[in-house]
């Protein structure tokens, strides 16, 4: 979403709260005036980037939920890889995990390949990988990292 109609979205948002604040109309009127607002606010979010890295943390989070996999919410972390569109933090099973999720198909590959040869322990969909710690816990990811791979239609790397 570009700023322009971020703005112009905050501006028609801004003015038409004041003029229902503001307005004797009936109303039907004010109904008609925050259904527009409403609409045009829904197709600005449908190219939101954030809306995409949601749908990506949460496709991981649900197939953890379905399979009956033990882990904490998920917090947006620092993006330690200038390269990551968005990370999030989480611990499964007691282990820290990541989510991370990529910009492009470029940068996702540049990356597993990177973890592919540090044998790193992930599950791949889309443009977002969920990472394990290989350090602690590597034992654990190896048994789930499949399970959940299968759930999400993904691909397991590093078992």
């Amino acid at each position: 979403m570009s700023i322009r109609k971020l703005t112009t979205g905050t501006i028609v948002l801004a003015s038409a709260l004041t003029l229902s604040a503001c307005s004797d109309d009936d109303d039907e009127t004010a109904a008609a005036t925050t259904t527009a607002i409403t609409t045009d606010q829904v197709t600005e979010s449908a190219d939101d980037p954030d809306a995409e890295v949601e749908a990506a943390r949460d496709l991981f989070i649900g197939a953890l939920d379905d399979l009956g996999i033990e882990h904490t919410e998920p917090v947006r972390g620092q993006q330690q890889l200038g390269d990551v569109e968005a990370r999030f933090d989480l611990t499964v099973n007691g282990y820290d995990t990541g989510i991370n999720v990529f910009p492009d198909a470029e940068v996702m590959a540049d990356w597993e390949e990177t973890s592919d040869t540090l044998d790193e322990i992930y599950v791949a969909k889309d443009l977002a990988v969920l990472s394990f710690n290989t350090e602690e816990g590597a034992a654990d990811a190896v048994e789930i990292v499949p399970r959940i791979a299968e759930r999400i239609n993904g691909t397991a790397h590093g078992i």
